[in-house]
Parts: structure tokens; C-alpha cells; sequence
């Protein structure tokens, strides 16, 4: 949101910039660092071609590079003099020559830039991206920017640098005609007042339909239009019509009818005067002017005026471009809001629920009889995880708890976890081995999981502290590590964990159960894949076995002192904020 603020102010002061200066190159160089404010672009470029001769082009702020005004010498005319045809990669020509905009991400790998592969290297850049200055249809230049390793673009920031080389060109033509200049800047200023007083009031108040309605309102008024359409055909917007007329006998229009037919006309905007061939209504229209609105090469509709009585010129146009430009800035803005809007209450749901599954997972941390803790570890990968553990008390002597790595994150898998607890629970009050609550979870949870199209692997694990024993029904899990009293790691997979399908896979399926001693183990350790999977930056993972080495060195410690090496352990295995899945370490331990 305040990048978006920024983004706006910053055309805003560029657009008074070039209203209040007759002399483009006076102010080129304090156009391009108000845009370099705030977007990643470390360098901007601007050449010119003069006359309409493409066999030199002219770099008029050679002082943003620090190699070429060593190569090319200044000259009489203003900037430097540089063999278009030869000193240039192939797509700032295709840039040119198709007027369209040309990002090269990575200069080392495009076969169109092999040629520019030693500047780059001497001038530290990777990326460049082309914007062609288009001057009534013809081009009169072309801005690059440059962009390090570290730069990126949005298509928020494609776009606001298009707007910004759509004023360069109009401070271009103020500089060399300015027969009608006091004119054209005494509307451009009230234009851009108003629009950045509208703009504003869609930060404050995200209202997109006052703001289209008051930009098309400008149109028709600085262009002396009778009418004046905004017509927006996005799912977006769910078709919008935006519209300012004198003529208020109208009633219905076809404007599918006349986007339709804008959008076969090959050039982005058009005048025409004296003519017949646009119908409105069947009315004829006899002066009419258009823009497109374009985000990249997507047709989000047009501006369209009409019935101008003195006929449209090109300074009528070229308000008409700069008002399109500010809609589809403003389309982004307001989707870019909505979008922001949206994450906001969604990352306060998940929020939510993350604090509700902390506090399911806490309950389940308990003292057992006969010196048996049973504790556990959770980082989840994002604000919900996958991963989920809950112990119920059974009776004075047992207690039931269920370990589940659920497919995928979020607000699906907490649906999921809430689903299994609740199912969970209840059948530890009427099952009394761990078996038979796995297969009734299973047939409990079957037809939800087919039509959501996920599954689970899970372990139930029933402790009996009396007895000393582990019961334990596997549905595709990892088996529990088992450490003895001397530091030995034993796997209980095989006969002492019989592993079998995740949940959700078959309906009619038969989990057992096997049953282990744990009168000798210092520690039962059961986990989730996410600790063992986790990756360095050398891409190698933790694995099973640094797993098992460092639980018979710590597998002693009481169990604030033990999360504490885990949690070292893990850190300095990867160091980054944010594991790319969760990780759940349950423990049983026994004094």
C-alpha cells in the first residue's frame, strides 16, 4: 500500500515537472531520478532520435551511465551521437520497430543480447527492459532502464514507468512545438490536480467508480467532448460502463458493439474527424477519439470521446492518452487493494487459527505416571501447518494420542486437523485399542477425504504406564525412533510397527497394531517428514541419520533443555526464517 502511495506521488510530481517546464531537456535528468525513487531499475536511459532519421540515436543523459560518454564524444547536437543500427542489441530495434515494450531479464542467456554481454559485465547490470516514446504513432526515442542482480520489476512498476515515458514524450513535443504549449499546460495542470486529488480518494476510500467517473468527466471537459465513455471489460469489474454525456436522450448503447470494434483497429489510439464511420446508437458520430486500455498485452477496454464541434487535435489526444494511463494505473491499484484487503483478513483467519491449534497441541503436553513426560516440538513451514498432534487421557493408566501429517497447509489442512481431532476424541472414549480407532477413523473420514481429494498419514499410539507398553496402528507413517537406556538407537519398523496405506486412500481397509516394551527406553521419539527433509544450502538434507545421532546425544535432557538443542540443531542446519515444511517432534520420555 504505501509502495502504491509512493508510485502516485511520484507521477504526480512528475507530471507537474513537465507542465511547468517548456524544455525537456532541462528536466530530463530530475524525471528519471523522481522514477528511480521508487522502482528497482538502478540505472534509466534516455535516447532520442531526430528528423525521423533511425540511423543515429541520441543519448541525452549519458551522465546515468558512467562507461559510454568515455566511448562516444559529445557532438554538436544535444546528447550523444551513436550509430543506431550498430551500437544496439537486436530487441531495443524490435522494441522499436513494433512499439511495444521488451524486458530482458537475464542478458547472459538471451540470444537477442549476445552482443551487449561485455557492456553489461563492465557496467555490473543483468537485465534491461525497453520503452519505445511514441509521439502521434511515430517514435521519436526510447528509454532503458537497467537492473542488477538484485532488481526486479512488478507489472505495477511496468506500468508506472510507461506512464513516466508517456510524459517524457508529451515534454518532448512541448519542447519543439510550442505554438499551442500555454494552452496544452494550463489544462495538463488542472488535469493533474484533479487526478491526484481522485486518486487519493481511492487510497482512502477504494471507491473505483467515483474514480473512473471523475477521470471520465476530465476527458470529456479538457477535450470539449459531448460524450465520454470509460467502457471496462474485465472480469474485475465485472463489466463496468463509466459515461459523461450531453445528450441525455440516449438510452441504451451497444458498447460491447464498439469495444469489439476498437479492438480490431491495430494502433492503441486513434482521432478521426469529418467522418461518418463511427455510429453511437445509431447515431452518427462525426468527430470521435479513443484510447485503449491495455495492461501489457491484455485489452481491459477504452476511453472513447466523442462529437468535439472545432475537431480533435493532437494535444486533445495526447490528454486522452495520459488519462488512460492513470485508469489502468488506477485499475491496478484498485485490484491491488482488494487483493491486499483480501490477504489481510485471510492471514487474521489463519492467525486465528494458528493461535486455536497451539493451544489444541498444548493440551497435550502431560506428565504421565510411573516418570513418563510426553512433550513435544512444532514449527510449522506457515502460519497454519500441516502437521498436527493430540494426546487424550483415557484413564489413570492410559493415555491415546494421534500424530498426522496432513497434504498441503493453510485453512484446508486446519479444516482437515479440526475434522480428525474431533473424530479422534470421540472414539478414544469408545475403542479401547489403538487398531480400532484407526479404522473407524478411517471409515469415518473416508468420503470427505475422496471429495476433497487429500489424504493423511498418521500414527495412533496407545501408552500404558502400568504396564509399561507402547500400542501403536500405522497408516503410512514414519515409525517412532526408540533410544535405550545406554544412548542405542533402535527403528521400531517391522514387526514392532507395521506400517500400512495413509488415511483417505481406501474404504475398506484393515490397520492392526503392534505392541512395543518401552520399560528399557530412555526415549520413544515419533516425527513428521519435515525434519528430515529440510535441505541446506548445499541442497543436502538432515536425513534419518543426523536425526538419530542427535537424538542419542540429547536424549537425557529434560525437556526445555532438549527443544532448546533441537531448535539449535535445526538452525544451524538451515539458516533461514522459514522451513519449507513443517516440523513435529513428539517424544516420550522416561526418567
Amino acid at each position: 500500500m504505501e509502495k502504491n502511495r509512493k508510485l502516485m506521488k511520484n507521477l504526480v510530481d512528475i507530471s507537474a515537472m513537465v507542465t511547468q517546464s517548456t524544455n525537456f531537456f532541462e528536466i530530463k535528468d530530475q524525471i528519471v531520478d523522481k522514477m528511480l525513487e521508487v522502482v528497482e531499475p538502478t540505472k534509466a536511459c534516455i535516447n532520442l532520435f531526430y528528423d525521423n532519421n533511425f540511423e543515429h540515436a541520441y543519448l541525452v543523459c549519458s551522465a546515468t551511465l558512467d562507461y559510454i560518454p568515455k566511448a562516444f564524444p559529445q557532438n554538436s547536437k544535444i546528447g550523444t551521437k551513436l550509430d543506431f543500427k550498430e551500437s544496439y542489441p537486436e530487441y531495443i530495434h524490435e522494441a522499436v520497430e513494433q512499439k511495444k515494450i521488451i524486458y530482458i531479464e537475464d542478458i547472459f542467456e538471451s540470444p537477442k543480447a549476445i552482443d551487449e554481454r561485455e557492456l553489461a559485465q563492465m557496467e555490473g547490470y543483468k537485465g534491461r527492459i525497453v520503452f519505445p516514446l511514441v509521439l502521434n504513432y511515430n517514435v521519436i526515442g526510447f528509454m532503458t532502464c537497467f537492473l542488477t542482480e538484485e532488481d526486479s520489476l512488478e507489472e505495477l512498476d511496468i506500468t508506472f514507468i510507461s506512464s513516466v515515458v508517456s510524459l517524457i514524450a508529451l515534454s518532448i513535443e512541448i519542447t519543439f512545438d510550442n505554438e499551442h504549449t500555454k494552452e496544452l499546460i494550463d489544462k495538463l495542470r488542472e488535469s493533474i490536480s484533479n487526478i491526484n486529488e481522485i486518486t487519493t480518494k481511492l487510497h482512502l476510500n477504494n471507491d473505483v467508480n467515483e474514480f473512473m467517473e471523475s477521470l471520465n468527466t476530465q476527458a470529456k471537459r479538457l477535450t470539449k467532448s459531448d460524450e465520454a465513455f470509460i467502457i471496462i471489460d474485465d472480469l474485475n469489474y465485472d463489466y463496468k460502463i463509466f459515461s459523461a454525456m450531453e445528450n441525455r436522450k440516449r438510452k441504451k448503447i451497444d458498447f460491447q458493439k464498439i469495444l469489439l470494434e476498437l479492438s480490431q483497429y491495430n494502433e492503441d489510439g486513434d482521432y478521426v474527424n469529418n467522418t461518418d464511420s463511427m455510429i453511437i446508437d445509431e447515431v452518427e458520430v462525426s468527430n470521435y477519439m479513443y484510447y485503449k486500455l491495455k495492461d501489457g498485452n491484455k485489452l481491459l477496454g477504452c476511453i472513447l470521446c466523442s462529437n468535439n464541434s472545432q475537431g480533435y487535435t493532437e494535444d486533445d489526444f495526447n490528454i486522452l492518452e495520459l488519462i488512460s494511463k492513470q485508469i489502468v494505473l488506477g485499475m491496478q491499484l484498485y485490484k491491488y487493494n482488494q487483493a491486499e484487503t483480501k490477504h489481510k483478513l485471510i492471514a487474521n483467519e489463519l492467525n486465528i487459527l494458528n493461535k486455536q491449534q497451539k493451544l489444541i497441541m498444548n493440551e497435550s503436553e502431560m506428565n504421565l505416571e510411573n516418570d513418563k513426560d510426553l512433550y513435544f516440538y512444532h514449527r510449522p513451514a506457515t502460519v497454519i501447518g500441516g502437521d498436527f498432534y493430540h494426546a487424550q487421557v483415557i484413564d489413570e493408566n492410559k493415555v491415546a494420542y494421534i500424530i498426522a501429517d496432513v497434504m498441503g497447509h493453510g485453512i484446508v489442512s486446519n479444516y482437515i486437523v479440526a475434522m480428525i481431532k474431533g473424530c479422534f476424541k470421540t472414539l478414544c472414549y469408545n475403542y479401547q485399542t489403538a487398531a480400532e480407532i484407526m479404522n473407524k477413523l478411517n471409515q469415518i473420514l473416508y468420503d470427505e477425504f475422496d471429495k476433497m481429494d487429500v489424504f493423511t498419514t498418521c500414527i495412533v499410539g496407545i501408552i500404558d504406564s502400568k504396564n509399561n507398553t507402547l500400542e501403536i496402528s500405522n497408516a503410512g507413517h514414519y515409525c517412532p525412533i526408540i533410544i535405550d537406556n545406554f544412548g542405542n538407537i533402535q527403528s521400531a519398523e517391522g514387526a514392532l510397527c507395521k506400517k500400512n496405506v495413509p488415511l483417505g486412500v481406501l474404504e475398506d481397509i484393515n490397520y492392526q497394531q503392534s505392541t512395543i516394551c518401552i520399560k528399557d527406553s530412555s526415549m520413544i521419539c515419533m516425527y513428521t517428514d519435515g525434519i528430515i527433509e529440510i535441505k541446506n544450502q548445499n541442497k543436502e538434507e538432515f536425513g534419518i541419520e543426523r536425526f538419530e545421532s542427535f537424538l542419542s546425544k540429547n536424549y537425557k535432557l529434560k525437556k526445555d533443555d532438549f527443544i532448546a538443542e533441537l531448535k539449535k540443531e535445526l538452525e544451524n542446519f538451515v539458516p533461514k526464517h522459514n522451513f519449507d515444511d513443517d516440523i513435529l517432534v513428539v517424544c516420550l520420555s522416561n526418567k
